[in-house]
């Protein structure tokens, strides 16, 4: 993501908000106005310090129940998804840093009950990371940085737990795709991981899949709801001397998946997409 560096604090309603024939809070108003200061900023204290306001006023917004349905269509920097049984929204924003590396926020919303919503911060502890420990099970107080891209229900016998897919820059020179499993308990705190492990990769049980790749590298992540199925690029280093150095690492023009199974998520390799679909 590439900005244009000025400061703004002007808290005056934005225009592209005066057509809007929908209920705007005087808090999202703000909220909007400062992802426009924190896109121009040219500083590093500044943007932590505006992104520090707009996790403060966000927490505020969305202490609201009635926040859940908002579409918050005025935060355009804000990538927002939900999930199909209307119990889980994530809101999740980027901010790029002078040494080629990104800030982030976000929030979970899950809904316990029909009328009681509960919000979870994402906070990162010190800076943003690549989850390399894929074994570990991570709370909402040490995230790792991601914006999330997609959510899918996963139902198996009496459990219920949420697949969800993000994207993250790592440092100057790779960015990473992560296959994540959020799960809530009965009071709704969350956590990222599910206990014993859903992923099972060449021997191994993992609670999260990390690619890390070349940061001009474009690769594929997705999920195909019908055939229960995480298709994504097969990464490979351009030459061995790479290996295991992963901003040399790009796809190879092979596909790799997982594939939902007794209530696991079982590696496949080489998999041919054109029957996935």
């Amino acid at each position: 993501m590439k900005y244009i560096f000025a400061l703004l604090f002007s808290f005056s309603l934005p225009l592209f908000l005066l057509g809007q024939q929908v209920a705007v809070s005087e808090n999202e108003m703000r909220i909007a106005v400062l992802f426009d200061s924190l896109k121009v900023s040219s500083s590093d204290s500044e943007k932590k310090e505006i992104n520090s306001r707009i996790i403060k006023l966000f927490t505020e917004e969305l202490q609201d129940p009635a926040s859940f349905a908002k579409p918050y269509s005025s935060l355009n920097f804000v990538g927002k998804i939900s999930s199909d049984d209307g119990k889980v929204k994530i809101y999740t924003w980027n901010y790029p840093l002078s040494d080629k590396t990104h800030g982030y926020g976000g929030f979970i919303q899950y809904r316990i009950r029909s009328k009681t919503i509960k919000t979870i911060p994402l906070t990162i502890k010190t800076e943003a990371y690549v989850p390399f420990n894929t074994r570990r099970i991570l709370p909402n107080k040490d995230w790792y940085g991601a914006l999330y891209y997609k959510i899918a229900r996963v139902r198996y016998k009496k459990e219920t737990y949420y697949l969800v897919l993000g994207w993250a820059r790592a440092n100057a020179a790779s960015e990473f795709k992560v296959i994540e499993m959020l799960n809530f308990d009965d009071k709704g705190n969350a956590t990222f991981g599910k206990g014993l492990g859903v992923l099972k990769y060449k021997h191994k049980t993992l609670q999260r899949f990390v690619l890390e790749y070349n940061a001009d590298a474009k690769i594929s992540l997705t999920y195909n709801e019908k055939t229960k199925r995480i298709v994504f690029d097969h990464l490979a280093p351009t030459e061995p001397v790479y290996t295991n150095v992963y901003s040399h690492y790009g796809p190879n023009f092979t596909y790799d998946s997982f594939v939902f199974q007794k209530g696991k998520w079982v590696f496949e390799g080489n998999v041919d997409v054109r029957n996935k679909d």
